[in-house]
């Protein structure tokens, strides 16, 4: 990158109708939080903008659910919200609100100004609408069956099964959220975008970003394959920014339209907090910026058609460079769900272990290529016997030596023998590593790159035995390999950072490569010393699921299961003749099982345990009496038995070859 370059750094948006939880904080926020440090690190010109989304359904839905009012809502979790960024130690430049003047009239400028270019029409089109309600209900007001993969129970914005795009008059067997009663369809007017005019150009400059992930990149191709609709940008809300057209006073900008240009507003203000009213302009009008979006992998499709056809239809702001999108992460091996509480808040578990535990955790299982799970049993284990049985521990044990041998002063070195050198070397290939995944975005590798120095730290400091043998060396070796540390995690984990440089003594600003540089001379004295962690004990853990880990409905609902219940199922013996990777699942598989007269196809989640020649001509027990269900838009006839050995499941089968369809008594 050059020295003209500058970045810009955005994380999306959150709704501000509810806390944060852990797949927020990996999906959008810790990864950009590590570019953005390591770039100020390198000097780099990079700001990082973002903002609670305040306006849409998810909002006033909330609202209605606490009988209050959109605004107390927005002002209660804007507040929580960002106090949680602050304790996850997100250093944002700037953090703002889209119920803010600045935005409202930044989102009414830039409608005129695509409505002045004619790509902007009003339309009148039928809507659901409820009677009993005496309201129109706009995408999360509206739940019901996916018209493309025939999943129940889907919002009318977007499917969660297929990912797919919804408009909600197109939801089939649709309901009132509120009442639970079925609308009618009733007329309105809108504003629709010319979406189909920008088709051609943004394939073109999709198809160029070859630097995409993959999930961004295919997502989109995807989506344009099927071909662009124009797409309604208002809404029949009461609570947004209002349409700037008379006769469209009882409109608003639909939030999909108005969030994105949150991230220009946002930048306006930091530039007006820096006194320079023009200073924006450079980040989204100067063509040599990077503009690079952090987002999680259901905000891909408006980030990479719709928000870059609006800036394309505007035509004087940049368009993206980079969408770093995730993929999904899980809870215990299930989806996370608000709904029914399985889910881990970010400021109860920030509350119970220190900010750089869980920023370790989650960038060591970052879903940046496939969906992952959290574990609580897994978080222990990495923070003990990675965190601390390696990083911690090789920190605390080179400072201590010093404090205690040498009265806390880095000593005089001798002649550097090949492995004092090997352990030099080690720095600078640390350094340029860790750097290197970083600028490409794959933090789980960076994060292991920085840990593979400490331990060659501990390798080093074993192999020289300071305790038997010559020590000076050794020490100043080790001691510097602390202060590359302290520079390199930085990015990663910065309040163990600052821990260590004021135990180093050191107080000048570090830069990143000063990593690289020699920066504890013979004769600097040391801070005071003190363990930069403390291991999780199992009583902990235990303890957090117990009081923050409600238990999954689906959970309860199997544990209540009694034994006339369980003598009501019929099982029987099938074989596994077909296994297929499900289209809209990392995990699962589509199994086809025979019965002997009949087949039928299962969704199981065993993709984690098992290959598919582990499962072909396999024979199983079913459950062949379930009513048939849609998984993830695939339908389901029945259900696989298995055991649950230490997190695995191990499948249930007879002890020999026995008849297809045979009843298990």
């Amino acid at each position: 990158m050059s020295k003209q370059e500058r970045i810009l750094v955005t994380s999306a948006l959150p709704y501000a109708n509810g806390p944060l939880h852990i797949g927020h904080a990996i999906g959008a926020y810790i990864p950009a939080d590590v570019y953005t440090r390591y770039h100020r690190a390198k000097g780099t010109d990079i700001i990082y903008i973002c903002g609670t989304d305040e306006h849409g359904t998810p909002i006033t839905v909330t609202a209605d659910n606490e009988n209050t009012t959109p605004q107390k809502i927005v002002d209660k979790y804007h507040k929580q919200i960002k106090q949680t960024f602050a304790k996850l130690n997100i250093s944002f430049d700037y953090f703002s609100r889209t119920t803010n003047k600045t935005h409202h009239k930044l989102s009414q400028e830039i409608f005129l100004e695509i409505k002045n270019k004619n790509l902007l029409y009003q339309k009148t089109v039928n809507r659901p609408y409820c009677p009993s309600c005496k309201k129109f209900l706009p995408d999360r007001y509206v739940k019901g069956t996916c018209p493309q993969c025939g999943e129940t129970d889907q919002r009318g914005d977007q499917c969660e099964a297929c990912g797919k795009q919804l408009e909600p008059h197109e939801l089939k067997e649709s309901y009132c959220i509120l009442c639970h009663k079925p609308p009618v369809m009733k007329e309105t007017i809108h504003w629709f975008f010319k979406l189909t005019e920008y088709e051609k150009p943004l394939r073109k400059w999709i198809e160029g970003n070859t630097h995409w992930p993959d999930n961004a990149r295919n997502f989109s191709l995807g989506w344009l394959r099927e071909g662009l609709k124009d797409r309604a940008i208002t809404r029949d809300l009461s609570w947004g920014i209002p349409v700037p057209v008379a006769g469209s006073e009882d409109k608003v900008l639909y939030v999909w339209f108005d969030a994105p240009i949150g991230y220009i507003s946002s930048t306006i203000e930091w530039a007006q907090k820096k006194g320079d009213i023009n200073l924006w302009k450079k980040y989204w009008k100067q063509k040599n910026t990077k503009i690079i979006h952090f987002i999680g992998k259901d905000n891909i499709p408006f980030h990479a058609i719709i928000w870059p056809a609006i800036l394309m239809a505007e035509g004087s702001l940049n368009l993206p460079h980079q969408i770093s999108s995730n993929e999904y992460l899980n809870l215990e091996g299930k989806k996370m769900s608000t709904s029914r509480g399985w889910v881990i808040w970010l400021h109860e578990i920030l509350d119970k272990w220190p900010t750089d535990y869980l920023r370790y955790y989650l960038l060591c299982i970052n879903p940046a290529k496939h969906d992952t799970d959290f574990s609580l049993t897994d978080y222990k284990h990495h923070i003990n016997h990675e965190l601390i049985s390696t990083l911690g521990n090789f920190i605390h044990r080179t400072l201590t030596f010093i404090k205690q041998n040498n009265k806390g002063i880095i000593p005089e070195p001798g002649v550097l023998d090949e492995t004092d050198n090997k352990a030099v070397k080690a720095i600078e290939d640390a350094v340029n590593n860790t750097a290197a995944y970083i600028e490409d975005y794959r933090f789980s590798q960076a994060l292991q790159s920085m840990m593979a120095l400490a331990h060659e730290g501990n390798s080093y400091f074993q192999h020289k035995e300071p305790w038997a043998n010559e020590n000076n060396t050794t020490l100043y070796v080790c001691a510097n390999m602390v202060g590359a540390l302290s520079i390199i995690m930085e990015p990663f984990l910065p309040a163990s950072a600052q821990n260590i440089r004021r135990m180093l003594n050191l107080k000048k600003e570090m830069k990143w490569d000063d990593a690289k540089e020699i920066n504890l001379e013979g004769g600097h004295v040391l801070g005071e010393i003190n363990p930069l962690y403390d291991k999780i004990e199992d009583v902990e853990i235990n303890e957090f699921k117990k009081n923050h880990l409600k238990t999954d409905k689906e959970d309860k609902k199997m544990s209540n299961i009694g034994f006339e219940d369980f003598k009501a199922m019929d099982l029987r013996i099938a074989q596994i003749v077909d296994v297929q990777d499900h289209p809209n699942a990392d995990k699962l598989y589509l199994l086809t099982v025979s019965l002997g007269e009949q087949t039928r196809q299962l969704v199981a989640g065993l993709k984690t345990d098992y290959s598919k020649k582990d499962l072909i001509n396999r024979q199983v027990v079913v459950v062949a009496n379930l009513k048939p269900a849609k998984i993830r838009g695939k339908k389901s006839e029945g259900m696989i038995l298995a055991a649950d050995v230490d997190g695995k499941p191990i499948l249930l089968q007879p002890d020999k070859k026995t008849s297809l369809g045979a009843r298990v008594r």
